[in-house]
């Protein structure tokens, strides 16, 4: 007995040497190693992490790398209690001052617009202390119902913080549902002090609503004019005129890199951009790719849809998400989603790399002009399509397409492989082939990138 005992105590004492060896060893560790490993914590994560051990701590406060990038996410249906308030202000005196990139993604718990966000974003700017962001980032906002006074307050915020801050190298702002005196406020103060630096401006969906009258919008074409090293612009189509085009092509010649367009609504009687801008910009700009994302209700796709995609445009991504399509004999004529298809394959076939398409219920055959598209598209390596196909074929016939022009099986795990996912519909298959470059859709909480 006495030996068995002699024998357990040796164990246990070679457990503890053991234990205190990793423990020892984990905090020997270089400050650089450590740092590397801290850089895949979030924000929550870090702050727990400096309650471990005074090493851990002198680490994470003493290494601005860790907070060059910042992600706060803002959700209108949780209480802000003090405990978050705390937290907030604990993180914005400390780490802020070492932040250079800003990003708020704003959640909402359905497509309806509240007043909390607004109120949420406007005490987020009470608290924030960040002198050296130079990109400022801010999506689905959408401060359509906040009231004045909030709108006010935050564009007063945001306009004395440019001022006073370095310029920014990028600014993005989609979905902010701005009132126009506000949102013009809002870009004058970035204008102004940052048309020296900013290369990405992003404002899809910037104002509650596109204004109709270009007096409304003559001030964005002096704006975007003055900026000197701009080269990706991602804008709603309803903002653009003709002499904005050609004063952006004029003032960025060669420079302007990526062209980015949101529609919301797509009809014959839709005010287009004239060819001959268009033309203007193309040779201007000749390593411009145009970007499409079509999204919401279609009138007569077959008549508007090739009149708004130019033939004379580089577009090189294109993606419809339609949720209806506006015909008053469907029945009779169908959707003659052919002619789209045949419309981008043949001006679009040399540039095009990405299309999306998502259709509503419909009794149309279209998979071999779709297949036809494809297959004519050289450079088409991301494909998405979520639509009813009449043979279960077609969406295999798509993914062998690609996989073949990459070089890879259908069924591997290469990086552009895709992956085709059927189900039953009242037609046939409804075939979705998933782009894997895509990232989830969805945040689960606050994170550092």
């Amino acid at each position: 007995m006495a030996h068995e005992d002699i024998s357990r105590q040796l164990k246990t004492e070679d457990k503890n040497v053991t234990d205190l060896q990793k423990e020892a060893s984990l905090s020997s560790l270089p400050v650089e190693t450590l740092e590397q490993i801290f850089m895949f914590l979030s924000k929550e994560d870090l702050l727990q992490a400096m309650s471990v051990c005074t090493s851990w701590k002198s680490v994470i406060v003493s290494s601005p790398n860790l907070w060059k990038k910042q992600t706060f996410v803002l959700d209108c249906t949780l209480r802000t209690t003090k405990k978050i308030k705390t937290d907030l202000l604990f993180c914005f005196q400390n780490f802020g001052p070492h932040c250079q990139t800003l990003s708020v993604k704003c959640r909402h718990p359905c497509l309806h617009d509240c007043q909390k966000m607004a109120n949420r974003f406007n005490l987020f700017l009470t608290f924030l202390v960040m002198p050296r962001v130079t990109s400022f980032k801010v999506s689905n906002l959408r401060m359509e119902c906040a009231k004045g006074l909030v709108m006010k307050s935050i564009a007063n915020k945001l306009t004395k913080m440019f001022a006073r801050h370095p310029p920014l190298n990028a600014f993005e702002m989609s979905s902010a549902h701005w009132t126009i005196p506000e949102g013009q406020k809002v870009l004058d103060a970035v204008f102004k002090k940052s048309r020296n630096t900013l290369e990405t401006l992003r404002m899809e969906e910037y104002f509650v609503y596109p204004s109709r009258r270009q007096k409304d919008l003559d001030w964005l074409s002096t704006g975007l004019t003055s900026l000197t090293k701009l080269t990706k612009l991602c804008i709603n189509f309803f903002y653009l005129t003709d002499e904005i085009i050609v004063s952006l092509a004029s003032s960025r010649r060669g420079e302007l890199t990526c062209l980015s367009l949101l529609l919301k609504a797509v009809s014959p009687q839709i005010s287009r951009i004239q060819q001959a801008s268009w033309i203007y910009l193309a040779e201007a700009c000749p390593d411009v790719e145009v970007e499409f994302n079509i999204m919401g209700n279609v009138y007569k796709p077959s008549v508007s849809l090739p009149a708004l995609l130019d033939p004379v445009l580089p577009v090189c991504r294109l993606k419809m998400i339609i949720s209806k399509i506006l015909f008053y004999s469907t029945r009779r004529h169908g959707y003659k989603m052919a002619i789209v298809f045949d419309h981008i394959r043949d001006h679009y076939g040399q540039s095009i790399r990405s299309f999306k398409l998502s259709l509503p219920e419909h009794k149309e055959n279209f998979d071999q002009s779709l297949i036809k598209l494809v297959q004519s598209c050289p450079r088409l390596v991301h494909v998405k399509v979520s639509a009813s196909f009449h043979s279960q074929k077609t969406a295999k016939r798509i993914e062998q397409i690609v996989a073949e022009r990459l070089e890879l099986a259908p069924t591997s795990n290469g990086r552009y492989n895709k992956k085709v996912c059927t189900d039953s519909n009242g037609v046939g298959k409804a075939s979705q082939l998933e782009d894997t470059m895509e990232g989830p859709s969805g945040f689960q909480g606050a994170s550092q990138q």
